[in-house]
């Protein structure tokens, strides 16, 4: 059966900074003269189980429909969108045509817009282990090179946290072997009336704030140095060389022996999905890596306590490789999409490692499209 209105999507393979050319092309005589409005949707498939998608309009223009043939022009700027088909996600983006010819149900056709970002290599490199490398330290070796006061609240979030995931969880088992009327803290029943294991609620419990916990010491561990990102220029440009030095800054207390400084870079696979937590359905939102690449790695031997770290760093730096092997940020809000994420990493053998994330707003969206 004919479509009411075909849809004709031209676009220049080799340029995605072209206008993309719309032709409209109406079958069905009844519809002209009547209202319409072309829109193009930008739409995010997570591809998790029970997972939420997310779809916006990133352009539409009303006219009034006409017999033959109507072209539209759309500047490349305005459909800053494309085709993917990633593990986690799925990224499209459909013209959509909307007549106002019914009370209740209006014409409508769509079609779908493949926007291929073409000349990306295949990369077999762990993202994970790229963005948060296996950070194995020493414990007591960390906690003797930071200041004397971190080193108190260490070991008092590890002695209060042990003890009150001990009391927790002695109290979870107390109320598992006793009648429900004389339980302290957990119920054997749920919101709903159905049953539920005091003791399996109270591990849960003692495990998230065991979490909490080991963050909060890794953040003290990290005190032995200051470290933190320079003033950068505002925009990273594919093409440019930037000095490694002048793009972060820091000392450390301590002489720092075989420590690495990477710059790294990767796509994040962004996107929600609900989770079931006993009588709860929560949003849970994730971001996972992907396609990661090493910009630039450097071990120095030894680096004495308190003068600059970046005087070790002085190379050149380009980030084309980044723009090259990832795509460019294409996010629906703050939750949905593909984003870019580039870190400074220091990775010492016996401290905890360091990282600064770099900003991305000024990132060029034309950069990634290749030279």
């Amino acid at each position: 059966m004919a479509s009411a209105i075909d849809i004709d999507l031209v676009r220049d393979e080799d340029d995605a900074l072209a206008p993309l050319v719309c032709r409209l092309s109406v079958n069905d005589p009844e519809l002209v003269g009547h209202a319409a409005e072309l829109s193009f949707l930008a739409e995010v498939e997570v591809k998790r189980r029970r997972g939420v998608d997310r779809s916006t309009t990133l352009h539409s223009e009303a006219f009034q429909v006409q017999g033959g043939e109507t072209e539209f022009r759309i500047p490349a700027g305005k459909l800053r969108f494309y085709s993917y088909a990633g593990k986690h996600i799925g990224l499209r983006l459909l013209a959509r045509v909307k007549v106002d010819d019914a009370f209740l149900f209006d014409t409508t056709v769509s079609e779908e817009l493949l926007i291929r970002i073409g000349g990306k290599p295949r990369i077999n490199r762990d993202a994970d282990e790229i963005i948060e490398p296996g950070d194995v330290f020493r414990f007591f070796a960390n906690l003797k090179a930071i200041p004397p006061q971190n080193q108190l609240i260490t070991l008092g979030l590890a002695v209060v946290g042990g003890l009150v995931m001990l009391a927790n969880a002695l109290i979870g088992l107390h109320d598992q072997a006793v009648p429900e009327a004389a339980t302290w803290l957990y119920s054997h029943y749920d919101s709903d009336g159905d049953s539920e294991s005091p003791l399996v609620k109270a591990l849960l419990g003692s495990g998230a704030l065991g979490a909490g916990v080991w963050f909060l010491i890794r953040r003290q561990l990290r005190k032995y140095m200051k470290f933190h990102l320079a003033k950068l220029p505002a925009r990273i440009e594919r093409g440019l060389d930037y000095r490694v030095a002048e793009l972060f800054g820091g000392r450390a207390r301590v002489p720092l022996e075989a420590v690495t400084l990477r710059i790294v870079a990767c796509n994040l696979e962004c996107g929600q999905y609900r989770e079931q937590r006993g009588s709860r359905t929560v949003t849970v939102s994730f971001q996972e890596p992907v396609r990661g690449v090493v910009l630039y790695e450097k071990t120095v031997d030894r680096i004495p306590a308190r003068v600059p770290v970046a005087d070790y760093f002085n190379e050149r730096l380009r980030f084309d490789s980044m723009f090259a092997a990832l795509y460019p940020p294409a996010m629906l809000g703050s939750s949905h999409g593909v984003q870019v994420r580039w870190e400074i990493q220091l990775l010492h053998p016996e401290f905890v490692d360091q990282e600064l994330v770099g900003p991305t707003e000024g990132l060029a969206y034309k950069d990634f499209l290749g030279e």
